[in-house]
């Protein structure tokens, strides 16, 4: 692992896991705590910020505090926009994962939510981040929202929603 992807992992850890920090509700952290206690150098920060693939961080307006979008283990509230989902969103798994979630569902484990791609490539993407073979489970999310259920899309285009039943979930075939 490059040293690059190493840091913005461990900056993604801290932004989102770190249950020793005192995160303010909206999940923001003082980035002059991330320079005097964790290593980092503020230049280290903007590049990780400016060339995460993913987009994960944001900085605040003023550049003092920076927070993850999404993904977060820790109770914060970054302000999600509340919105329609389109028909049908993916989630990529890997096929170890598939009985248990075809019987209960997908539910956010250890995080706030259950997070879907827009695409079946960005699925598989996120997917493969596992060993093992991947799937891509179709979401019907119309479906869903259209019988109550709520969903937000983060400021970096990850849809999440609180838990998605097995029978809006179908297996694509490769």
């Amino acid at each position: 692992m490059s040293d690059t992807l190493h840091e913005e992992k461990r900056l993604a850890y801290l932004l989102r896991h770190d249950i020793h920090y005192a995160f303010d509700k909206r999940g923001w952290r003082e980035v002059s705590d991330l320079i005097t206690n964790h290593g980092f150098t503020l230049e280290d920060v903007i590049n990780i910020v400016a060339n995460s693939e993913k987009q994960r961080f944001e900085f605040s307006d003023d550049g003092q505090y920076i927070r993850a979008r999404q993904g977060h283990s820790i109770a914060v509230d970054v302000e999600l926009e509340e919105a329609t989902p389109p028909e049908y969103l993916y989630h990529g798994t890997i096929a170890a994962n598939v009985p248990s979630i075809m019987g209960k569902g997908l539910v956010p484990m250890s995080r706030q939510y259950v997070h879907l791609s827009i695409d079946q490539s960005t699925a598989l993407k996120v997917g493969s981040r596992r060993k093992g073979v991947v799937i891509i489970l179709k979401v019907a999310t119309k479906k869903m929202w259209e019988d109550g259920h709520r969903f937000w899309l983060s400021r970096n285009g990850v849809w999440l929603t609180m838990a998605v039943p097995p029978k809006y979930l179908e297996i694509i075939e490769k």
